[in-house]
């Protein structure tokens, strides 16, 4: 399981890519075994999700290495938008070691994350994606052991395996209230960790130990309050919008104003503030359609249709679509239960 560096003084980046993958891709020192411990089996189990990513160099400070995360079986590729995914010039390694030319798809300015893609044709076997998981998967706290997967100072070559850091959650923090970290434009929650994200781990993905993504690594941060670096991840839940844009090719959440607006009897727990916090019903309306569906006080909205709801104001925006007298699928969390169920949406005028 241990990551065995494989040195190449000689050949520069670009003659190493375009070299054939079969005569570098099972370059190990010693025999590879199976994995022993629990531990173990999961991080074997994750590796053919992430690959590794070269890009353009050169420049001073500039690494040219990265991690990336498979999230479809039509190889797009996740990782964070760096000066080094340049058009032409970034190729991606996959765990069987072959080498393929990536294509740059549109960046999400906000998360600071971009994604790649590859051409699934050209790939001899089956690609293994990963997903964020629903809301109970994404779940963390503080003091949650967890391992961190990436290409740790780019000692991984080919078919070689990646590094896995293993470390704890310290904390949570918005970088907009409690750290104001450079070079940071993302304002939510980060996971803060103390499983360094080293150079190459950029873009590389954060497990708990029971196997669920939870966080995508950012680059090393600099807090201006404290004057030290920090090692952070974006939660998964965050990335869906993103990934449902451009993969799942959903169209855009707008308000219908030929329609008349829905009602639901739904009050959520809606606190003012700078993040919208999650959808948490505060109270049903008596005779209202979540009454009769059967929501109670504090059950969680997690989906609309085929839409993820992580925040009041997204369960306000997703709602924007519909009309008075369409019916929606709900999903909703009561305690550790999964509950779903249809929802014909009244008209506002109607309520009582």
């Amino acid at each position: 399981m241990r990551a065995v560096t494989l040195l190449l003084p000689a050949l520069a980046l670009g003659t190493v890519l375009r070299a054939q993958t079969e005569d570098f891709g099972k370059a190990y020192s010693f025999e590879e075994r199976e994995p022993k411990t629990a531990v173990e089996r999961i991080v074997d189990r994750v590796m053919p999700s992430l690959v590794k990513i070269h890009g353009a160099s050169g420049l001073r400070g500039i690494t040219s290495y990265a991690t990336g995360i498979l999230v479809s079986d039509q190889g797009h590729i996740l990782t964070i938008d760096q000066i080094l995914l340049q058009k032409d010039r970034t190729r991606v390694v996959l765990y069987d070691g072959s080498v393929h030319q990536a294509k740059l798809l549109p960046d999400d300015p906000k998360l600071n994350v971009r994604l790649l893609k590859i051409d699934p044709s050209l790939v001899a076997g089956k690609l293994v994606p990963l997903w964020p998981p629903d809301e109970a998967g994404a779940h963390f706290r503080t003091g949650q052991f967890v391992v961190s997967v990436g290409n740790c100072f780019r000692l991984a070559e080919f078919s070689e395996k990646l590094s896995a850091t293993f470390g704890v959650v310290v904390g949570r923090a918005n970088t907009a209230l409690r750290y104001r970290v450079q070079d940071v434009e993302y304002d939510g929650d980060l996971i803060l960790t103390d499983a360094c994200n080293n150079p190459g781990h950029y873009g590389g993905a954060l497990f708990t130990l029971d196997g669920r993504w939870i966080g995508l690594n950012m680059r090393l941060l600099d807090s201006k309050e404290t004057n030290t670096m920090l090692s952070a991840a974006i939660p998964v839940r965050d990335l869906l919008p993103y990934l449902e844009d451009h993969i799942l090719g959903k169209a855009p959440v707008v308000v219908r104003s030929d329609k008349t607006p829905p009602w639901t009897g739904i009050v959520l727990f809606d606190t003012a503030g700078r993040q919208s916090p999650p959808a948490y019903v505060d109270r049903v309306v008596k005779g209202s359609p979540a009454a009769e569906l059967g929501l109670r006080p504090d059950d969680l909205v997690v989906r609309i249709d085929d839409y993820s709801i992580r925040s009041c104001k997204e369960f306000g925006e997703v709602l924007a679509r519909y009309g008075a007298g369409e019916t929606i699928r709900l999903t909703w969390k009561r305690g550790t239960k999964i509950k779903e169920g249809d929802m014909v949406l009244a008209a506002k005028e109607d309520k009582k």
